[in-house]
């Protein structure tokens, strides 16, 4: 039984902990009563952790913060793709003192928020979010592992709202011109990252066992140096059959087991600066968005935004400005989008599009990339008709070009049965007219007109009720036009 004395005018408490062992603790009251409250206190809280019923924290705080990160760097996170920046973040934003030295017991989730709330101003929600699953992460892994004992303290802070962006990409007419503006040296590989949407780390680990030119696949096994993809899991893509020269090119001039190595033969950095090989091709393809003049005389800041590169001289200098060409600022890993996008533009079906980039969900893809989808809401849109259709000019401007977006998917898109590629967008030849000046038709659907999602097929009275556009009348309105809709045409008098 729980009791309590005082040695040298200080009461201490005589308790059993969890474990069922007696201990001896020092407390802070000043009398017999205040101690014996105390006492009883420990004795029902180590009780309820005997019989299971409450958790208790360890005796030593659990360690610091920062300690519970490095141990998880150490133990989870190496070998993973994503380490070396894992290492970075953490080492950016938790190595000077504050949150860091907490013990486990004091870090709560105000802690946790007001640490967030600080460099709000700093960072975007999506790095804010990227610390918040690093905590969550830890704390979670040293629960499992039995490191840490009581709740997950990051459970309770919000994650930050990130704007959602449209993701940038090469548009169709782009590509060829800027993969020949690339230089040879780095044209297989900018194929490759267009052509398959791997990504970056998975292009420069990429080993010349992983391509099969005989059953037409590449296996993307590992990413950099690490046997392992962001997927966690090895998964084999097809090969575009305009893909197969650029392939067989790099690996012909390989002196490595790697398909695109450094000159040495080993792998390429990942700091290695494709992005600026990427707009220099914009560049040099004539796709810059504009020009930055600027003055090259030492302490001359003076500089003008134009859309050309006619020659100007700077006003304070007289001197000849230099013309600096500007384009929109893609990255590397924006091939990888752009084979989404072209894929999904050129009526890809989005459950291959999935596969060929390899997204955990068909969701992800969809999100992405559903405003691209071809007829994308405008089936919906269009139920508000108020006036006769009517082919004008300007109603065929919104057609996709069908040629070429088919060509496109059907170099990336496994082979159907027929032998034709695209996959499941199936099109068929049919002859040229006013709703579809292409030809191409998807088999099996009636009434595709471009953008708008093809029919159900179904024909008889009810869709020619719905089809049916009579004559207009001598004051522009339908035969049949309705009262209420369409109001009386005003009468014109004394020949105005």
């Amino acid at each position: 039984m729980a009791s309590v004395y005082v040695k040298r005018g200080r009461w201490y408490l005589r308790y059993r902990d969890q474990h069922g062992r007696w201990r001896d603790r020092a407390s802070t009251a000043r009398t017999k009563t205040a101690a014996k409250r105390l006492v009883g206190e420990l004795e029902t809280r180590f009780e309820r952790a005997r019989l299971g019923l409450e958790t208790l924290p360890p005796e030593d705080g659990g360690g610091t913060l920062g300690e519970l990160l490095t141990w998880w760097l150490k133990t989870y996170s190496v070998g993973s793709p994503s380490h070396d920046r894992n290492v970075a973040t953490l080492g950016k934003h938790f190595s000077s003192p504050g949150i860091a030295d907490l013990l486990l017991v004091e870090v709560t989730s105000g802690k946790i928020e007001a640490f967030l709330q600080e460099r709000a101003d700093n960072l975007a929600p999506q790095t804010l979010n990227h610390l918040r699953r690093f905590l969550l992460t830890a704390f979670n892994c040293a629960r499992r592992a039995g490191r840490w004992q009581g709740a997950n303290p990051v459970e309770d802070v919000r994650r930050r709202r990130v704007p959602k962006g449209k993701p940038e990409f090469l548009r169709l007419h782009e590509v060829p011109p800027v993969l020949r503006a690339v230089p040879s040296k780095w044209r297989p590989l900018f194929a490759t990252a267009i052509y398959t949407g791997l990504r970056k780390g998975e292009l420069l680990g990429l080993r010349k066992s992983d391509v099969d030119f005989s059953t037409g696949l590449i296996t993307v096994v590992r990413s950099y140096d690490h046997d392992t993809t962001k997927g966690g899991h090895a998964e084999s893509i097809p090969i575009a059959a305009e893909l197969v020269p650029y392939l067989r090119a790099a690996i012909a001039a390989s002196r490595s087991d790697l398909v695109f190595p450094a000159p040495d033969g080993s792998m390429l950095s990942r700091h290695t600066p494709l992005e600026d090989v990427l707009r220099r091709a914009l560049i040099h393809a004539g796709f810059a968005t504009g020009y930055q003049h600027v003055c090259r005389k030492k302490g001359c800041a003076h500089k003008e935004a134009a859309a050309d590169a006619e020659l100007r001289h700077c006003p304070t200098h007289r001197m000849k400005l230099w013309p600096k060409a500007q384009v929109r600022q893609i990255r590397f890993h924006d091939l990888r989008h752009t084979t989404g996008s072209l894929l999904l533009m050129a009526g890809a079906n989005p459950a291959a599009v999935q596969k060929i980039l390899r997204h955990s969900d068909p969701r992800i893809t969809t999100e992405v990339y559903g405003h691209l989808l071809p007829g994308y809401l405008r089936s919906e849109i269009d139920r508000l008709a108020f006036e006769p259709k009517a082919t004008t000019p300007d109603s065929t401007r919104l057609q996709p070009s069908a040629p070429d977006a088919k060509e496109f998917a059907a170099t990336v898109l496994p082979a159907n049965e027929n032998g034709s590629g695209g996959g499941s967008s199936e099109v068929a030849v049919s002859a040229p007219n006013t709703r579809n000046p292409s030809g191409f038709l998807p088999r099996g659907l009636a009434g595709w007109t471009g953008l708008e999602p093809a029919a159900s097929g179904v024909t008889g009275r009810r869709y020619n009720q719905l089809n049916y556009h009579p004559k207009p009348r001598h004051d522009g309105f339908p035969a049949h036009r309705d009262a209420r809709i369409y109001p009386p045409a005003p009468r014109l008098s004394n020949g105005s």
